[in-house]
Protein backbone atom coordinates (compact mmCIF):
# COMPACT_ATOMS: atom_id res chain seq x y z
CA UNK A 1 0.00 0.00 0.00
CA UNK A 2 1.48 3.27 -1.04
CA UNK A 3 0.52 6.21 1.46
CA UNK A 4 0.21 9.04 -0.57
CA UNK A 5 -0.51 12.97 0.13
CA UNK A 6 -1.51 15.47 -2.89
CA UNK A 7 0.89 17.96 -4.06
CA UNK A 8 1.27 21.10 -4.91
CA UNK A 9 -1.51 21.73 -7.19
CA UNK A 10 -3.03 18.80 -6.61
CA UNK A 11 -6.07 19.97 -4.39
CA UNK A 12 -8.40 18.03 -6.24
CA UNK A 13 -7.38 14.87 -4.69
CA UNK A 14 -7.76 16.23 -1.10
CA UNK A 15 -10.87 14.54 -0.30
CA UNK A 16 -9.82 10.96 -2.44
CA UNK A 17 -6.54 10.81 -0.54
CA UNK A 18 -8.30 11.60 3.00
CA UNK A 19 -10.74 8.87 2.73
CA UNK A 20 -10.55 6.59 5.76
CA UNK A 21 -7.88 3.31 4.74
CA UNK A 22 -9.49 0.53 2.96
CA UNK A 23 -11.94 3.07 1.20
CA UNK A 24 -12.77 2.25 -2.81
CA UNK A 25 -11.27 4.86 -4.83
CA UNK A 26 -13.05 6.11 -7.90
CA UNK A 27 -11.63 5.27 -10.85
CA UNK A 28 -10.83 8.91 -12.17
CA UNK A 29 -8.50 9.77 -9.43
CA UNK A 30 -6.52 6.53 -9.50
CA UNK A 31 -6.33 6.55 -13.55
CA UNK A 32 -4.72 10.19 -12.88
CA UNK A 33 -2.23 8.86 -10.12
CA UNK A 34 -1.43 5.75 -12.45
CA UNK A 35 -0.76 7.98 -15.62
CA UNK A 36 1.49 10.18 -13.53
CA UNK A 37 3.43 7.78 -12.48
CA UNK A 38 6.55 7.31 -15.03
CA UNK A 39 6.30 3.40 -13.98
CA UNK A 40 4.88 0.76 -17.03
CA UNK A 41 3.31 -1.39 -14.62
CA UNK A 42 0.87 1.55 -13.88
CA UNK A 43 0.00 2.23 -17.41
CA UNK A 44 -0.42 -1.21 -18.08
CA UNK A 45 -2.79 -0.99 -14.93
CA UNK A 46 -4.80 1.53 -16.82
CA UNK A 47 -4.91 -0.41 -19.70
CA UNK A 48 -6.38 -3.09 -17.80
CA UNK A 49 -9.05 -0.81 -15.62
CA UNK A 50 -9.91 0.33 -19.61
CA UNK A 51 -10.83 -3.09 -20.54
CA UNK A 52 -12.49 -3.64 -17.72
CA UNK A 53 -14.98 -1.88 -18.32
CA UNK A 54 -14.33 1.85 -16.32
CA UNK A 55 -15.90 5.12 -17.31
CA UNK A 56 -13.59 6.05 -20.04
CA UNK A 57 -15.49 9.34 -21.06
CA UNK A 58 -15.72 10.42 -16.82
CA UNK A 59 -11.96 9.38 -16.76
CA UNK A 60 -10.99 12.11 -19.44
CA UNK A 61 -13.31 14.73 -18.74
CA UNK A 62 -11.69 14.00 -15.13
CA UNK A 63 -7.97 14.58 -16.31
CA UNK A 64 -9.29 17.29 -19.02
CA UNK A 65 -10.51 19.54 -16.04
CA UNK A 66 -7.47 18.52 -13.96
CA UNK A 67 -4.23 17.28 -15.74
CA UNK A 68 -4.45 18.44 -19.87
CA UNK A 69 -1.40 17.09 -20.36
CA UNK A 70 -2.68 13.30 -19.38
CA UNK A 71 -5.17 13.04 -21.62
CA UNK A 72 -3.24 12.28 -24.45
CA UNK A 73 -1.47 9.60 -22.60
CA UNK A 74 -5.20 8.73 -21.45
CA UNK A 75 -6.43 8.28 -24.98
CA UNK A 76 -3.51 6.01 -26.03
CA UNK A 77 -4.77 3.72 -23.39
CA UNK A 78 -7.69 3.52 -24.43
CA UNK A 79 -6.59 2.92 -28.05
CA UNK A 80 -4.39 0.45 -26.94
CA UNK A 81 -7.20 -1.18 -24.63
CA UNK A 82 -9.13 -1.44 -27.85
CA UNK A 83 -6.58 -2.76 -29.83
CA UNK A 84 -5.96 -5.92 -27.57
CA UNK A 85 -9.98 -6.39 -27.26
CA UNK A 86 -9.61 -7.31 -31.02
Amino acid sequence: MDLLSPAAGEEFLEATLAAPPGTMMEAAPLVYMKLKSPRRKDTVDVIEMIKGGIDTQRCRAYLAAHAPALVEAFDESVTQAEAEQD
